[in-house]
């Protein structure tokens, strides 16, 4: 049986048909690949989709689903901030450090404080980010200024705000290769 090679009507899309991503000259392309951007405009990538560790599968198709752009670089951010880092052994710097936030005796702002380092390490690593502009937990006075007003928020800072428990929430505001701006959110406890 030999390799279709041609844009038959009914054949299979396999090596050397012209749909899909032509790798480089090499004499085949990838079926069902994207193609790259005509313009030379910057991508955010495209990637199966995840949903809480698991591959999601389209009901109508019955194929993974599909992320992409901003959504993709979304859920490969959380991946890499839910990752510990070292613990993929092929690439040892991917993710983020959690263990060591309860490692040694911290007080909460210096444990607030490595949260944040880490967090600038381990996302500014993706070639797709030009610019982390602010990394802020949900108990800083930033978080205040920038509350959505529709919650019912007045301007004050609500008792629920105010830090009560070793769990924290941090906001971090990326610029992307292509332009946009994306706030990231993330969690844990602080222990």
């Amino acid at each position: 049986m030999g390799i279709p090679t041609g844009s038959t009507p009914g054949s299979t899309p396999g090596l050397g048909q012209d749909l899909g991503l032509d790798l480089g000259g090499l004499g085949f392309t990838v079926p069902g690949a994207p193609l790259p951007d005509p313009t030379g405009a910057p991508t955010l990538g495209h990637s199966l989709a995840v949903d809480d560790g698991d591959l999601v599968i389209d009901g109508g198709t019955g194929n993974p689903a599909t992320v992409e752009g901003l959504d993709a670089l979304t859920q490969a951010l959380t991946l890499t901030v839910e990752t510990q880092l070292g613990s993929d052994r092929l690439h040892t710097t991917f993710g983020f450090d959690r263990l060591a936030v309860g490692r040694y005796p911290m007080s909460r702002l210096a444990r607030k404080e490595y949260i944040r380092l880490e967090l600038v390490r381990c996302l500014a690593a993706d070639r797709r980010i030009t610019d982390i502009r602010e990394v802020f937990f949900q108990d800083d006075p930033r978080f205040f200024e920038l509350r959505p007003r529709d919650d019912g928020f007045t301007g004050s800072h609500p008792a629920s705000d105010v830090p009560s428990s070793r769990t924290y929430t941090a906001y971090v505001i990326i610029e992307t290769v292509a332009g946009d701006t994306l706030t990231l959110r993330s969690g844990g406890r602080l222990e």
